[in-house]
């Protein structure tokens, strides 16, 4: 299969070639795109880690790049159409590049099971019934194939090799196996519209994979003649091997059935990457350590303010070890501290291992007194062996700006939306919001430990602005609702975010969750994860104090969008509010950078790679060497 893949893409090639012949690209690049299990986390605010976090360390970085794009919340038909996402990926892939396609956990849906919601919303409308507020969900024997068939046939006609990859397992132990559901097969529980009549709670017999997502993936992967990774099985296996407890305590964020933590996207992304080594994609380039080493192999922090620490992390791994027990020592240059357990940092720190494994979770605090490209290294050293990690910012000076501030006190109910920001200096913005309303006030709320000042309460709403009740069972963020605050810079200045404050909580409820994402423009693209209640709700009818310092520069003219987007988790129901209150975005202005500020590249790598294509097939050149795309030189 995997042969014919290739005499596939280089036929696409060849047709592309007048317009491909010369690709002034570092390396391939391995776009990934799926739900929540692979997103990007930021390390400071929460314990869930996608494995497509990890992905990118398994390769060699002269050649390979992964651009991971999962999204959190995200099913087939939400990505495909959603302007930040598949638009967006699109327009970063390139002929020779690779695109991983891991989807199902909210294709299952979370209003009724296995089913298109778009065909549930149609049947609420035809019976008067409230429409569904979630358009998460899609079949698994129709709409599920046929998004997947879109990413597929539009990756091939960038000239780019899409491979299908099982969605990892939940961790639903029954026994000594993992439950039907939590391997993505819901035949034990589905509903269906028949001749316009609703059937939930409908059940299959053990054999039949009608409902099953992976079988549906497994064969649009042999219609298409694309490759199919089996990551299911692969983490159904690896759940067995440890078994449950463990998986809980060692794999998986507390209390989550769902999401991984450090260690365990890490070995699922070490499981991902030697499976396609023993698929021939891309095994040239794809290396799986057994002795020590560091994931990822380089911290590139990218723009960064002088005098504003930045926390970034990376695992210490090692399987098969010899000795068995023994020590590893770590150094790191001026500008680094670093630590082992996130409370004490220092310039060094070591790290014990026994049973011849090592997986130790290093903390890095980087702070940059200085202005420019900056390059420090951390040493790694036990016994023969020695290793570093490349540390590289581009620091941003904050001296000399205008400072600016966009504010809503939330002090009471808003007359009207869209509301218009208090404001500090050149800058406007504005409230807006999608799927919600804003209830009433309080003033029973604890904040900063007293009782009496007021809080508006939002509530999930339907699309005419009425109240609804919140979806049953979500485990992750709905893209569609949410509450917006922007800022948009003048046309002269940009402006460089250096503080997001706000008062967050919940009421009559200890259940709500929430993200807040940042994005820019009306499309919300190059969305990031800047805060999660998601491990721990909210508390009840208390405020929290949430100081954020993301590193976000504002070109001039554009706008930046913060969402605050909650979900209701485990119950359904009406009367469970999010509150919010004293929200703010701070920064400062400057002129316009004619250049702006470009990404150094990572230390210790030789010259620069561009891919080519000759006769038909797609060669990558570095230090004058031509290199096939499996790593073997010409």
């Amino acid at each position: 299969m995997v042969n014919d893949q290739m005499v596939n893409m280089r036929n696409i090639l060849s047709i592309l070639l007048a317009a491909t012949l010369c690709l002034p690209m570092s390396a391939i690049k391995v776009h990934t795109i799926g739900d929540s299990t692979m997103a990007e986390y930021d390390e400071s605010t929460t314990d869930k880690r996608g494995w497509g976090m990890y992905l990118g360390s398994f390769f060699d970085p002269a050649f390979v790049t992964v651009n991971n794009r999962g999204k959190s919340g995200a099913d087939t038909r939400g990505f495909y159409t959603g302007a930040a996402y598949w638009a967006s990926v699109k327009s970063q892939m390139s002929a020779g590049d690779y695109l991983l396609i891991q989807f199902a956990h909210n294709d299952e849906g979370t209003v009724t099971y296995g089913m298109d919601n778009l065909e549930y919303a149609a049947y609420c409308s035809a019976n008067g019934l409230p429409a569904p507020t979630d358009a998460r969900g899609t079949n698994p024997q129709t709409t599920y194939r046929d998004y997947l068939r879109l990413f597929i046939d539009e990756a091939r006609e960038l000239g780019v090799t899409p491979i299908l990859v099982g969605p990892i397992c939940r961790k639903y132990f029954s026994g000594n196996t993992i439950r039907r559901n939590g391997q993505h097969d819901l035949g034990d529980k589905f509903s269906k519209i028949v001749d316009g009549v609703l059937y939930e709670n409908q059940s299959l017999p053990a054999g039949d994979s009608t409902m099953s997502y992976v079988k549906a993936m497994k064969v649009v992967a042999a219609e298409k003649n694309v490759p199919f990774i089996d990551l299911t099985a692969a983490t159904r296996d690896l759940y067995l091997y440890y078994g449950e407890a463990q998986c809980t305590q060692l794999l998986f964020c507390t209390g989550d059935n769902t999401h991984t933590n450090a260690m365990g996207g890490n070995l699922i992304a070490r499981q991902a990457a030697q499976m396609l080594k023993d698929a021939g994609i891309l095994a040239g380039h794809i290396s799986i350590p057994t002795s020590i080493s560091a994931n990822p192999n380089a911290i590139a922090i990218g723009d960064t303010y002088s005098g504003v620490p930045q926390n970034k992390e990376f695992l210490l791994t090692g399987f098969g070890l010899e000795p068995a027990e023994g020590t590893v020592s770590l150094r790191a240059t001026a500008n680094l501290a670093l630590s082992t357990d996130k409370e004490h940092y220092g310039a060094t720190a070591t790290v014990d291992y026994a049973g011849n494994t090592l997986f130790q979770k290093v903390f890095v605090r980087a702070n940059y007194s200085e202005g420019g490209e900056q390059a420090d290294t951390i040493y790694i050293t036990s016994g023969d062996i020695a290793l570093t990690v490349p540390v590289t910012a581009s620091v941003l000076s904050l001296e000399g700006g205008t400072t600016v501030r966009v504010e809503w006190p939330l002090e009471t109910k808003p007359a009207a939306l869209p509301l218009d920001a208090i404001r500090t200096g050149p800058v406007s913005g504005v409230m807006t919001m999608s799927l919600m309303q804003t209830t009433d006030t309080k003033n029973d709320v604890l904040i900063d430990a007293a009782t009496g000042a007021t809080v508006v309460r939002f509530h999930n709403a339907d699309e005419s602005g009425a109240k609804t009740n919140w979806p049953t069972e979500e485990i992750d963020e709905n893209a569609s609702r949410y509450i917006d605050f922007s800022l948009t810079a003048p046309n002269t200045m940009d402006v460089r975010v250096t503080q997001i404050l706000m008062r967050i909580g919940a009421y009559s409820t200890s259940y709500m969750k929430c993200h807040i994402n940042t994005g820019f423009g009306d499309a919300f693209t190059d969305v990031h994860t800047i805060y999660e209640a998601a491990q721990k709700a909210l508390p009840n009818k208390e405020m929290q104090d949430i100081i954020l310092t993301p590193t976000l520069t504002v070109p001039a003219g554009e706008t930046l969008h913060m969402r605050v987007l909650p979900w209701h988790e485990h119950t359904s129901g009406s009367g469970k509010y999010i509150l919010l209150r004293d929200v703010t975005i701070e920064g400062q202005a400057f002129a316009p950078s004619p250049t702006g500020i470009q990404t150094p590249s990572l230390q210790g790598r030789s010259g620069e790679a561009t891919k080519i294509i000759r006769d038909g097939q797609l060669l990558i050149v570095r230090d004058g060497v031509e290199y096939t795309i499996l790593g073997h030189a010409k």
